[in-house]
């Protein structure tokens, strides 16, 4: 994996906005940005790359990015390495307790710690050829699908329930 950067040089118009905000603790998908908002960021990421929280690491906030946009400063914007690691992987190599650990263990300040990509870049481990790497991804996606679908349907029922006292 590596860091990715690029600069937006022209106009923002028309891409989404992610902030520390948007991330959501331990959770691999990004479900919230703006749009249309006044802002100072100019940091670029691009689709399926991923969005990791540098600042206060203990917070677990990373998530695979699903369009190209525009994130803070405190975010680091990650990519594959394509021949060593699949992209459909490096969301879930990113989202897992060793790799927070690491980068909390390396953070630096005491207020609002943040992880520089020099520490980060060093965190080691195991990795499988490509093709138990693609295995691997497919039944991490499943998985992670099916959790979302079981958080949809215990919303539904809640809802339901909720509807119910309300006639």
């Amino acid at each position: 994996m590596r860091e990715y950067k690029e600069t937006c040089k022209g106009s923002k118009d028309g891409f989404p906005i992610v902030g520390l905000e948007h991330l959501i603790p331990e959770e691999i998908n990004l479900k919230m940005w703006d749009e249309e908002k006044e802002n100072t960021f100019t940091k670029m990421f691009r689709k399926g790359q991923v969005l990791f929280g540098r600042r206060r690491a203990y917070l677990k906030k990373a998530a695979v990015a699903p369009f190209d946009g525009i994130c803070s400063g405190d975010i680091t914007v990650i990519e594959a390495i394509h021949d060593k690691i699949l992209p459909e992987l490096l969301p879930f190599i990113i989202q897992n307790d060793s790799l927070f650990n690491f980068a909390v263990g390396n953070s630096a300040g005491s207020l609002s710690p943040r992880v520089k990509w020099e520490n980060l870049k060093n965190y080691e481990f195991n990795l499988p050829d490509l093709a138990e790497q693609k295995r691997l991804a497919e039944l991490l996606w499943a998985a992670n699908d099916a959790k979302e679908a079981y958080k949809r349907l215990l919303t539904l029922t809640d809802d339901l329930v909720k509807s119910q006292f309300i006639e």
